[in-house]
């Protein structure tokens, strides 16, 4: 795979008010770069955003697909505990600093970047890299069918962007046997960094990503879940409430069964005692009865 040595912030400065002029019809994920690359790379004009589509309303996928695509940002946001601003999101459009054809990951991740104050702005619907001048660190592909293109042209588009991490997550297998592969940048190029376990973590970015097999929103499944470096799954607002709320059962039953046995111990004690003091008086009834047999 061939690319180009990315230099983010001079391009970002070179063109945050300038790029090449802008088509009306723009296809998502087609891939087909050949009218930006007959452009002169030296050659820019002014960015017409209005011209760009940054919404279509045409995305079709399957329930599993559309709980997946919930999952993963709304996990994040929910139980990672960075300090620092980031975006994650999913189906939202990427631009790349010099082409005018987004391409529309399934999900991805940025770090330390944050959404503009207002936005409804056309530029700051979507993920300009000559605005936010860098690349997502991460992105992740959920494959629904064999003709994504996520193993080939998806491949070259991401390492061209600069992605530090690509993950492709292939519940059904349709292209992939063990249905979880992930990639690293290394010197401009993408190496298959793929873990036997199907869990992996990030140092850089300080999550990490693990198939889990187990129930989101009454489906059962195997999911593509963040992790912590214990490989402990972040959860959904949802699940935590549901843990806290099994966590606080657990406390109230613990709680209760200590009061019944402490209740027990107290009526045996109180049966020890009573029955100790039935037998001293027997005791002394019969000392009595004896002593007057004696006299």
């Amino acid at each position: 795979m061939q690319t180009s040595q990315h230099t983010y912030e001079m391009q970002a400065d070179t063109v945050d008010n300038y790029s090449y002029e802008c088509s009306s019809e723009i296809k998502y994920d087609s891939f087909d770069d050949d009218e930006d690359s007959n452009n002169d790379s030296n050659t820019f004009i002014e960015i017409d955003y209005d011209s760009l589509i940054t919404e279509d309303d045409t995305p079709v996928d399957n329930f599993y697909c559309e709980k997946q695509l919930r999952l993963l940002p709304g996990s994040l946001q929910h139980s990672w505990d960075r300090k620092q601003p980031y975006i994650v999101a999913a189906d939202v459009g990427i631009y790349d600093f010099n082409s005018v054809t987004p391409i529309v990951p399934d999900v991805f991740l940025s770090l330390d970047v944050q959404y503009a104050s207002d936005i409804w702005l056309k530029k700051n619907r979507c993920y300009m890299m000559n605005i936010f001048k860098k690349p997502p660190e991460l992105i992740i592909e959920v494959v629904s069918n064999k003709i994504g293109g996520e193993l080939t042209k998806k491949v070259d588009k991401y390492e061209n962007l600069g992605v530090n991490y690509y993950v492709i997550f292939d519940p059904c297998a349709h292209i992939l046997e063990s249905t979880f592969c992930v990639y690293q940048l290394v010197n401009g190029e993408f190496i298959d960094i793929t873990p036997e376990n199907k869990e992996i973590w990030f140092e850089h970015i300080n999550v990490g990503l693990k198939v889990h097999h187990g129930e989101f929103e009454n489906m059962t499944a195997e999911w593509l879940r963040w992790c912590d470096a214990q490989g402990n799954i972040l959860r959904t607002g949802d699940e935590s409430a549901a843990f806290e709320k099994a966590r606080a059962d657990a406390e109230r039953q613990h709680r209760e069964y200590e009061k019944a046995r402490a209740d027990a111990e107290q009526k045996r004690a109180e049966n020890e005692k009573n029955r100790a003091e039935t037998l001293a008086k027997e005791l002394e009834r019969l000392k009595a009865e004896l002593f007057k047999y004696n006299q």
